[in-house]
């Protein structure tokens, strides 16, 4: 195997393992924008209330947290005051449905 084959291979192995990482400098560096604050969160029906600071759509990706502990989903769809909307911005308060158990006050990114 010459050094042409192993820079190659150690090529791929590096893209494969920034692609399998839940978090990488790329993402930290720019590829996020903080749009709202958790404000609550409804376990029985599990459901999110976030107060927006910025904007978000139906088919974004959303992450809410820090550090390893941070949660990510694709934002199936949205409501205010019970109304299906397809997005929402700066002082709206949206609740969508979560997988994940989050607290109040965490941060929620938009993933670009």
């Amino acid at each position: 195997m010459g050094n042409l084959d192993l820079d190659s291979a150690m090529d791929s192995l590096n893209a494969m393992e920034e692609r399998d990482s839940p978090r990488t400098d790329s993402v930290s560096a720019g590829r996020k924008e903080e749009i709202g604050v958790v404000e609550d969160f409804f376990d029985r029906i599990g459901v999110v209330a976030i107060n927006l600071t910025g904007t978000l759509s139906v088919g974004d990706v959303i992450e809410i947290g820090d550090d390893e502990e941070a949660v990510r989903q694709k934002v199936a769809s949205m409501q205010i005051n019970r109304e299906n909307v397809e997005s929402a911005g700066e002082g709206d308060s949206v609740g969508i449905k979560l997988k994940y158990r989050v607290n109040p006050g965490l941060s929620v990114y938009k993933i670009r």
